[in-house]
């Protein structure tokens, strides 16, 4: 993969036609090149859902190793002028809009409302390049589909495409890094205007690590956060086994007693203990492969993976299990099994202590799974600042027809003036790039900014209010509106009016202060808001935000009726509507996260029924001779519950106290100055506290119906 880099702004985002073709006939290290455009606002048919639609060079299959399921992928036929618009279906668009029906291949669909012919199908296993794509065509087909101009590729200076190739045999990268920094001083000289000075090219390898992956602070941290919880699964899991291990070997006490009386050492009868617990960890170690398999398939599924990710246990994956299984016994093995050689009170004090550890974990597991759960379900109308509820978005998509800026800009203007005339709708405004549908990001030295080309009307639609200065008007030069974290943040204890603002290369002057809508933050708690008026370059792709007095859902066909125009089909989302489809991977994780809490919920009931039944079985006949002796009910339940009260309660203190700090840190992380949940937090507590009564019922009830008679002749 390649990827143009500079002092000013570091690495820059593509390249043009004539550059690809520059370096494909001038370098000597690389055996072919092919390139790639992402284009996103793609529709099939009259489907409100955008489509993930990457242009790709006429080799790109063929240098992949791609091979078709069903009919055939493009090829450099179908890069050439004037070649028919044909497509290749993702394997799992396929299936889910076609029913996985073969006949589609060589029928012709209509994308963007034009006419193209389906030549192929991908295999499952083949999902694209860092994105996972519904429909590829050619960049030949870039003005046809998309309705630009074709020079917005072609033109020098143009920064859309994405270049890679193919490293020759025996050519090291270091080769290819040298031979692509001479080739770009060359180009710097024969095209001056075009590349800035001390501009070069970085040469990476196509790797997994160098496809995109989660890297906004939320995910990130729900990805450790899953990590750890499966961590404390794992652990609760052992001291579960440990405990049962110990309870099984105090429960042949007689036959340790009767060992050691015939002579047998206590090295020997812990070699053996040991080696039943490796034969049990072995089967145990080959049955969780299975198991292990079909819970992965189950998380794939909740979590909505797409098919080309595959689930492939190898070797490695074996060996990590063994070895896992094997660590897990010499770990929670080896404790219980010297403690019964030993003998005496220790075994008692291990299992205690193995109580509380499993109780730590069990509670850490569920308070925190309550905690995710419910906050990630809450937290994004508690951050988003302003009340979405009531809003909509209409895209005429103006950019899939060759409007110039000046008509661009009439026509939303009147599309505008079209909603706001309407019953129940209470505001109207246009905005280039909302955050909500698609955030354009400038790098700043002291901030992250998210910004957005909006008209005036928008601050008074979206209901962020003005706290400083005023909004632009048409005769202010460069002006800039920011957020008041942005202030802050640039300008601490001063009034930022007037001030000079750099983004995107561009010099502004602030005019205005707006409160902070925060809708990035879930995904970049450090970014702040800078507002710009709607600019001639992206008035093409421009949309209406609307505020209605009633559920915008209940009004979608009557704006877009609306806002049709001759030649324009408009298409009507609501923000809640594109706010969820934006954080659906997070709330993806969320299930997974809910699905560990059940498992963790499981181990505990298992682990706290499994010892209170124990402790009734053992202490039988004890039990029966205070009944016998005029012991009551609640006597017999504090004789049971109360040497576990210790370990419990200790248990259970010092998974509050974990759960808690790590909540703390998560919300600093993933929440900002999200207020903190007392109910999410109480609601897993109660949870656990239900979880272990459930668990005491029936041991309970067990002991309190023993008989007298029989437990006296009980062995």
């Amino acid at each position: 993969h390649l990827s143009r880099v500079n002092r000013e702004d570091g690495r820059r985002p593509g390249f043009s036609l004539p550059e690809i073709d520059f370096y494909r006939r001038n370098n000597t290290v690389l055996s072919a090149v092919f390139a790639e455009i992402d284009v996103r606002d793609v529709h099939y048919e009259q489907d409100s859902t955008s489509l993930r639609c990457p242009l790709v060079s006429g080799n790109f299959f063929s240098e992949l190793g791609i091979t078709p399921l069903y009919g055939r992928l493009l090829d450099d036929r179908d890069d050439q002028a004037g070649a028919s618009p044909v497509a290749v279906l993702g394997y799992d668009y396929w299936q889910s809009r076609f029913g996985g029906d073969p006949r589609v291949v060589l029928k012709t669909i209509r994308l963007n409302d034009r006419p193209v012919q389906v030549v192929g199908i991908v295999p499952a296993r083949f999902g694209g390049l860092g994105v996972f794509a519904n429909v590829w065509m050619a960049i030949s087909q870039y003005a046809y589909v998309t309705g630009a101009p074709e020079t917005e590729i072609t033109g020098w200076g143009a920064y859309r495409i994405s270049m890679m190739g193919r490293l020759k045999p025996g050519v090291s990268f270091e080769a290819a890094q040298a031979q692509f920094r001479s080739l770009t001083a060359e180009l710097h000289r024969q095209q001056p205007g075009y590349l800035a000075s001390g501009e070069w090219l970085k040469v990476d390898p196509i790797l997994p690590s160098n496809l995109p992956a989660a890297t906004n602070p939320a995910e990130l941290l729900l990805l450790s956060t899953f990590i750890l919880l499966v961590l404390l699964v794992l652990f609760s899991a052992c001291a579960n086994l440990g405990n049962m291990l110990l309870a099984r070997g105090l429960a042949r006490r007689r036959e340790i007693e009767i060992r050691l009386a015939l002579g047998a050492g206590r090295p020997r009868l812990i070699r053996q203990l040991m080696t039943e617990n490796l034969l049990l960890a072995g089967l145990a170690s080959l049955a969780s492969l299975a198991l292990g398999r079909m819970a992965a398939l189950l998380v794939w599924r909740i979590a909505g993976v797409p098919s080309n990710l595959r689930i492939i246990t190898d070797w490695r994956i074996l060996a990590a299990c063994v070895a896992l299984g094997l660590a897990s016994t010499l770990g929670f093995g080896l404790a219980p099994a010297l403690q019964i050689a030993k003998g005496g009170l220790r075994a008692t004090r291990a299992r205690k202590i193995l109580v509380s550890v499993q109780v730590a974990a069990s509670c850490v597991l569920l308070i925190l799974s309550t905690f995710f759960v419910r906050t990630l379900q809450h937290s994004f109308h508690a951050i988003v600042a302003y009340d979405y509820s009531h809003m909509a978005l209409v895209d005429p998509s103006l950019y899939l027809h060759p409007y110039t800026p000046s008509e661009a800009q009439r026509l939303t203007a009147e599309i505008a003036a079209r909603l706001r005339q309407m019953p129940g709708v209470e505001a109207a405004a246009v905005v280039s790039f909302p955050p909500v549908l698609r955030p354009r990001l400038a790098r700043h030295p002291a901030a992250q900014f998210c910004l957005a080309e909006v008209d005036p009307a928008y601050f008074g639609a979206m209901r962020l209010p003005l706290l400083e200065g005023r909004v632009f008007g048409p005769a202010d030069p460069d002006p800039v509106i920011v957020s008041e974290s942005a202030a802050r943040k640039l300008w601490p204890g001063q009034s930022p009016l007037g001030k000079n603002l750099v983004l995107a290369q561009q010099s502004h002057t602030v005019v205005g202060v707006v409160r902070d809508s925060s809708l990035n933050r879930i995904e970049d708690p450090e970014s702040v808001e800078a507002y710009l008026p709607v600019s001639a370059q992206f008035v093409r792709f421009a949309v209406v935000v609307v505020r209605t007095a009633e559920k915008p859902s209940q009004l979608s066909a009557a704006m877009q009726s609306a806002a049709a125009i001759s030649g324009l089909h408009p298409l009507v989302a609501t923000f809640e509507g594109l706010i969820d489809q934006r954080f659906e991977g997070i709330r993806k994780m969320t299930r997974v996260l809910g699905s560990l809490a059940a498992v963790a919920t499981l181990l505990a009931l298992i682990g706290i029924f499994g010892l209170l039944a124990f402790t009734v079985a053992q202490r039988t006949r004890e039990i029966g001779i205070r009944m016998a002796l005029g012991a009551r009910g609640r006597d017999i339940l504090r004789i049971v519950l109360g040497q576990y009260l210790l370990p419990f309660g200790s248990g259970a203190l010092a998974g509050i106290a974990i759960a808690a700090a790590s909540a703390r840190v998560m919300r600093v992380l993933l929440y900002g100055s999200l207020p903190f949940d007392l109910f999410s937090f109480g609601s897993g507590l109660l949870i656990f506290a239900a979880v272990a009564l459930a668990a005491s019922v029936a041991p309970m009830y067990r002991a309190l119906r023993v008989d007298p008679v029989s437990a006296l002749r009980y062995e």
